[in-house]
């Protein structure tokens, strides 16, 4: 009781301090939960973090009893904290915030360093670094398997050459979107004359076509709006997240403005390429299978109908 009673003040601003840090937990934590780990406000909220964890630590054992508080061992949650989102490094810095911090303590709160009291003071010293070396080792070995498994797992969901999602990842995408009961549009796409390109040019140029597709894609289709995907060969797959035909003919619209800008080669070996396109949206109970077969026999049908077009499965926009 002595550790909680020493003044009224004190007390008030104990558990003022205590229902607060409580209420910037939860909601820190269900913010970062929710937040994507490439977000600006995920990095920002990490980073500082571990500050004001660190303020609430030193504030707290300086009003519960000093570096005989009951809630010291809050120290070693700081420094493996650090040590998740900073790093070995930032395990280390914690350490050397968390004894400084001790230190200020003994002087201010301990009434400085007793003779008695070195041999706590040591181990409670020997200890910290112990948790900072050993906790950061530790961590930094798991994120170092945690993001080498992120890169592995990303290798098989994407297409090496043209670097967006592969055949597996749309199989698995738009089985998510169905199960979600989600509407949207699925385009086929084919690029024209592709085996003429790779015949008189090469497969390096092949290639290059490819590899440029791919790059417009990702930079024309916003991720809100949908993804695009390489089928496989020449072919190509967008999901996009709207029943708007609109829209969408705006956007393969735009998509097809800069298909035909792209210029490949250097002098009489310079080539244009353009697509066909097919476009079908689920507005029903459509099956996958059901959806890609659809906007397959629109693509062929954009094919028989002179190629460097979109068609819908009701009419046709040159």
């Amino acid at each position: 009781m002595k550790y909680y009673h020493q003044t009224t003040l004190d007390l008030i601003i104990f558990l003022s301090l205590f229902v607060f840090t409580i209420i910037y937990m939860g909601i820190t934590e269900f913010a970062i939960h929710r937040s994507p780990i490439d977000s600006a406000f995920y990095r920002y909220t990490t980073r500082t973090g571990v500050l004001l964890d660190y303020v609430a630590f030193v504030v707290i054992i300086s009003l519960t009893g000093g570096t005989l508080s009951p809630l010291y061992p809050i120290a070693y949650l700081v420094i493996l904290h650090a040590s998740l989102y900073w790093s070995l490094v930032g395990a280390m810095v914690a350490t050397v915030m968390v004894v400084l911090g001790y230190i200020g303590v003994v002087i201010t709160v301990d009434g400085g360093f007793i003779i008695e009291d070195l041999p706590r003071h040591f181990f409670n010293f020997a200890f910290l670094i112990m948790v900072g070396v050993i906790g950061g080792i530790l961590v930094a070995r798991e994120r170092r398997h945690f993001v080498e498994k992120g890169i592995f797992e990303n290798l098989a969901k994407k297409d090496y050459l043209t670097g967006l999602y592969n055949h597996r990842s749309f199989q698995e995408r738009i089985k998510e979107t169905i199960a979600k009961q989600q509407h949207f549009t699925l385009v086929m796409a084919d690029i024209d004359y592709f085996k003429h390109i790779n015949d008189q040019y090469g497969h390096q140029a092949g290639d290059a076509v490819l590899q440029s597709i791919g790059t417009l894609f990702e930079s024309s289709i916003p991720s809100e709006h949908g993804s695009a995907f390489r089928y496989g060969g020449e072919e190509f797959v967008i999901i996009l997240y709207t029943q708007d035909r609109h829209f969408a003919s705006d956007l393969l619209h735009q998509i097809r403005e800069k298909l035909r800008a792209l210029e490949f080669g250097t002098g009489e070996n310079k080539f244009n390429i353009t697509m066909s396109f097919g476009a079908t949206v689920r507005d029903k109970e459509q099956s996958a299978t059901e959806l890609v077969a659809g906007a397959d026999a629109l693509l062929y049908e954009a094919k028989e109908k002179g190629r460097d077009r979109l068609v819908w499965g009701s009419y046709s926009l040159p």
